[in-house]
């Protein structure tokens, strides 16, 4: 289990720093362009790629936090209060895991579907964006009751998403740009998913010296890609007597 697990970490490290270069490949190139499909297709797999060994990584440690991560237990600290605090902060990678998915997931199926959104309606697309609220009550009661105000904002975000999606698959009418909003703010999503994972695993000991602030900077890609997605939502939404109906 050891073994499976570092073989997983080294894939989703090698990956996920690919991804965090190939994010940023399309947003410098014109809309529909060659270039930007290209490049958002190979961040997708990557993506998705990050998402399931991130999953698969958090579940091993879910399982038996003692036979992978124990070797961390300091000599004061009991197995059970360890098991809980190794829960706990791997259970934040699972849930990022998952608004990963889900929102790379989303960005792509709306290009597919951008005329008609029935197909986003089906069983099992919506079971995903039904995990997420969930999965995002249970990182707020972890931030709560561990009080890591991380998994408390975290929560926030994954609602915000979730029924954010949900809405968009299940509205009557949207306006005629309406994918175009939903496709650039699902890959920012992913993307914040992907910085903030980088900040508080990979680069958790290079901030680690900033202490309490080091929280900032592991909600600094949520909130710059909040203010991004707000930004783009204003610019493609037309206003209400404009608005062009679509299926």
């Amino acid at each position: 289990m050891t073994y499976l697990h570092s073989g997983l970490f080294i894939l989703h490290v090698l990956v996920g720093s690919m991804a965090l270069l190939l994010f940023w490949i399309p947003t410098m190139n014109r809309k529909g362009s060659l270039d930007h499909r290209r490049f958002g297709r190979y961040y997708s797999v990557a993506m998705y790629t990050v998402a399931f060994s991130g999953a698969m990584m958090a579940l091993l440690v879910l399982w038996d936090p003692i036979a992978i991560k124990g070797h961390l237990r300091r000599a004061d600290t009991s197995i059970e209060q360890f098991s809980q605090a190794i829960r706990a902060f791997w259970y934040f990678l699972l849930y990022l895991s998952l608004i990963t998915f889900v929102s790379v997931r989303q960005g792509n199926a709306v290009l597919r579907h951008k005329t008609n959104r029935i197909a986003l309606r089906q069983w099992h697309y919506q079971a995903p964006l039904l995990v997420l609220p969930c999965a995002a009550l249970m990182s707020l009661y972890l931030g709560i009751t561990r009080q890591h105000t991380l998994l408390i904002i975290f929560a926030g975000l994954g609602l915000f998403i979730a029924f954010g999606m949900l809405r968009y698959c299940w509205a009557k009418q949207v306006h005629a740009k309406a994918w175009l909003v939903e496709h650039l703010g699902a890959m920012i999503g992913s993307g914040i998913g992907a910085h903030t994972a980088f900040l508080a695993f990979g680069g958790r000991q290079l901030i680690s010296e900033f202490g309490q602030w080091q929280t900032l900077f592991w909600v600094a890609p949520g909130i710059i890609g909040g203010i991004a997605i707000a930004r783009l939502s204003r610019r493609y939404t037309p206003a209400p007597k404009q608005h062009q109906e679509a299926v």
